[in-house]
């Protein structure tokens, strides 16, 4: 007896702790993304006339410096770089949200971007905290998986700071930290298919052409490997995305060496930030003479 009223109490508070991290809790992690969302948002909105905006993850935050593309480009450039888990919809649904006739987006999604849950884990949790209606985007079973799952993150969430622009990237990444067992490459699935998320993306570009927003894809600075040259998914990625998009390079044009990294195979430092954002501007600059 005594022991069932141990499991009685224990199943009730865990509901209990579910119910009050659900209506209240507010995830660093996530307060971070929102405002960082903030930030490029009124930085855009503030814009007048045509604007380019880069979007993906945190590796475009990494990868892109928009100050320096707005000092030596004709137009002006917003850094939307926001976070991977939040996956494609919603990475998406902000550069919709930020897109005016006449602009430019240019994707620049991390590869799992392409195969990961189209809303994925911090999508979740964004809603939760700050637009619960969208919450039935997501199954049931999803969201209590997501719950839980988001819970144990925030317990070992640790906060970075880093300069930033006001146009939304970051600045003055001066190391290469990359913890040893990050250093090793990527794992893709064994070959490509259209997802949840590659149909999404073929929506917005549809969508994006009714508005009037010119839309592009290139491809993220990652640190490179010798097995990235046989991987049947990123030989396939390329041929469907040049098939069906207009895309600026390659994958083995935007792979780094160690030096350039910074924190993660995804993030450059600022040596490997200055390398791709020029090797952006001339890029655009070659497109633009076409």
């Amino acid at each position: 007896m005594i022991h069932l009223i141990i499991v009685i109490s224990f199943f009730a508070l865990f509901i209990i702790v579910a119910l009050l991290y659900y209506f209240f809790y507010q995830a660093k992690g996530i307060v971070r993304i929102n405002r960082l969302l903030t930030l490029k948002e009124a930085y855009a909105n503030q814009i007048q006339g045509k604007k380019r905006l880069i979007v993906g993850g945190s590796d475009v935050l990494y990868s892109f410096d928009t100050a320096f593309l707005n000092e030596k480009g004709e137009l002006p450039h917003v850094n939307f770089g926001l976070n991977v888990g939040l996956g494609m919809q919603f990475i998406l649904d902000t550069a919709m949200k930020n897109a005016k006739s006449g602009d430019e987006i240019v994707f620049c999604f991390a590869y799992s971007l392409y195969y990961r849950p189209n809303l994925d884990i911090f999508a979740y949790e964004y809603y939760r905290m700050y637009n619960r209606h969208k919450l039935k985007r997501f199954s049931l079973k999803k969201q209590v998986y997501y719950l839980l799952a988001n819970l144990r993150l925030n317990v070992k969430f640790v906060e970075k700071k880093f300069d930033i622009s006001e146009c939304g990237a970051y600045q003055n990444i001066a190391f290469s930290d990359l913890d040893p067992s990050k250093n090793k490459p990527l794992r893709f699935p064994e070959h490509f298919e259209e997802t949840a998320a590659i149909r999404a993306l073929h929506r917005f570009v549809r969508m994006a052409k009714r508005r009037n927003v010119d839309v592009k894809l290139t491809y993220p600075s990652t640190l490179g490997f010798d097995a990235y040259e046989q991987s049947d998914y990123l030989a396939e990625l390329k041929a469907y995305l040049e098939s069906n998009f207009t895309v600026i390079g390659s994958p083995n044009d935007y792979f780094v060496p160690l030096s350039e990294i910074a924190n993660s195979v995804y993030h450059v430092n600022q040596i490997g930030q200055k390398r791709r954002t020029e090797q952006f501007l001339q890029e655009i600059k070659e497109l633009e003479s076409l």
